[in-house]
């Protein structure tokens, strides 16, 4: 939501108009949608059609053969679908329709080139290591050399591969611009992520930026009422690295008491957070 609200103030002037378009079940009716828009407030900031019948999803998700959710249409000026894909990968191929720059015969493979190259630097970057780090960097900065436009989309993989190759001064400040954006988005799960990526022990890091980590968790915790389990373990982890060992306790005992009193939303996810709490006891008793 908060990519596809960015994208409808990008294009605001580009006759762009973004339209989120959802159906009715079991668990889905029109005031169900009308109060999350009016909740979302700026965090939905673009058009939310309700489907009657689901008449838009035969015309569009059916006659195209697509079943994955979400999936992103885009329709040029002339009435003819450009483009059909991912709403993250939308980006280019939007801009290009919208100045006119989009040719059905080469634009698609450079998209798919584009989302190629992508992904390997997002694969490098969940694997990365100090000695694979210099070569993703090349690719990072071939990438955002033949596609300046899109270089925001990989940020968060940059960041990463910064981290593992050792360059504090040029991650901290990457890093403090994505947890800026995911701030002022309001995105609980961004700052999760970029603050887990930071305190997560499973992962060896010669230099561990807390700071970030602890603003990030901090806002995410905020922001969900520290009822998410997932998030408070991270906060958690965060007080632990700075030596805040009886912070890092009562933080880790809500999240575990969280999914015990709601195990079948948190399968599986009780055994880590109990055995971090039990880490953090000995800790405290010590």
């Amino acid at each position: 939501m908060p990519h596809l609200s960015e994208l409808q103030r990008k294009h605001a002037d580009d006759g762009v108009t973004i339209i989120g378009v959802t159906r009715e079940d079991p668990n889905n009716s029109l005031e169900d949608v009308r109060k999350m828009t009016a909740d979302k407030g700026d965090t939905m900031d673009y058009t939310v059609a309700f489907d009657d019948g689901g008449k838009t999803y035969d015309a569009y998700m059916k006659a195209a053969g697509q079943r994955g959710i979400p999936t992103a249409f885009i329709v040029d000026k002339t009435g003819h679908i450009a483009f059909i894909g991912h709403p993250m990968a939308m980006d280019l191929p939007l801009a290009m329709v919208a100045a006119g720059t989009w040719d059905p015969e080469t634009s698609p493979k450079e998209i798919a080139e584009l989302q190629k190259m992508s992904r390997e630097i997002r694969i490098g970057a969940s694997r990365v290591t100090a000695e694979s780090a210099a070569g993703l960097l090349e690719q990072v900065a071939e990438f955002k050399r033949r596609w300046p436009s899109q270089a925001e989309t990989i940020r968060s993989a940059e960041y990463t591969i910064l981290v593992a190759a050792g360059k504090h001064a040029e991650a901290g400040a990457l890093g403090r611009e994505l947890v800026a954006e995911a701030v002022e988005a309001q995105d609980a799960n961004a700052l999760n992520a970029i603050a887990w990526g930071i305190v997560d022990p499973a992962v060896e890091q010669d230099h561990r930026d807390v700071s970030l980590a602890l603003w990030a968790a901090e806002v995410a915790a905020n922001l969900t009422e520290h009822e998410d389990p997932a998030i408070l373990d991270t906060l958690a982890r965060a007080h632990f690295w700075i030596g805040g060992y009886a912070r890092a306790h009562e933080l880790q005992r809500k999240a575990v008491a969280i999914v015990e009193a709601d195990p079948k939303n948190w399968t599986g996810f009780a055994e880590g957070l109990k055995a971090a709490l039990d880490e953090y006891a000995k800790l405290v008793k010590e």
